[in-house]
Parts: C-alpha cells; structure tokens; sequence
C-alpha cells in the first residue's frame, strides 16, 4: 500500500489577482510543489502546513483540501501573507535547492504539467473547507 501524501497549493492573500503560487526546485526531480508523506497521526492539512514550512519558511493557513486531484494524494490550498517577488530564497531543507513564486508552470517540473493545470482551474468552493 502506498503512503498517502500531500501537496501544498501556496498562495498569497498580498496579490493582486494575479495568478501565482509556491513551488519548490528539488535537487534530483527539479521544480514541484511543497509536499510529503503524512505522518501517522496527523490531520491532512497539519502534514501540508508542516511541509511547506519544512521546505520553504512559510507558515500560513490551510483554507481548503481536495483528495480528487492527484492520484494517491492530496491537495491543501494554503494562503501566506507574503508579497510574492520575482527573487528565489534558499529553503531550511538541503535537498530543496530554490524556492519561489510561479506565474508560469516551470520547464523543468518534477511532474506532468497537467497536474499544476488542474490545480490552476481548481474550483476550491467544491472542496472540503478547513478553519486552521
């Protein structure tokens, strides 16, 4: 049985309506999003908050999840109040090598690009509402 894992879908309340989000560059599969392996225990959107916090410094609040939009996994949209900037940050975890703000699916992504589609034309008012 495969663990189940999350991603953190991360952007920022300090926009200006246009659309971008967090991604992290790891060392070996190149840009995903911020993400891993729910610990035993853990609510879905704990395992995202810390995660994202592990790999990027951000804290923010889970708004919303959806268990339908990558196989195997979840997906928490997270809202930081950070201005997003054109300039990357090094990130707290070694195998993390960049983070930053996207407007644009990067050319080296970790996955499909599909999957970052999705997530850009996602309707989260349909999506399980969290009050964290």
């Amino acid at each position: 049985m495969t663990e189940a894992f999350v991603l953190a879908w991360t952007t920022s309340t300090l926009n200006d309506g246009e659309v971008c989000w967090v991604m992290v560059r790891d060392a070996k599969r190149g840009w995903e999003l911020p993400g891993g392996k729910i610990n035993e225990g853990e609510a879905i959107e704990e395992a995202a908050l810390r995660e994202l916090f592990e790999e990027t410094g951000l804290l923010g609040t889970a708004k919303a999840y959806d268990s339908g939009i990558v196989e195997g996994g979840h997906v928490v949209w997270i809202e930081v109040e950070e201005d997003p900037v054109p300039v990357s940050w090094q990130s707290p975890e070694h195998r993390i090598e960049e983070v930053g703000w996207c407007m644009q699916i990067p050319h080296d992504i970790a996955w499909n690009s599909e999957e970052i589609e999705k997530m850009l034309g996602h309707d989260w008012s349909a999506a399980t509402t969290l009050e964290s």
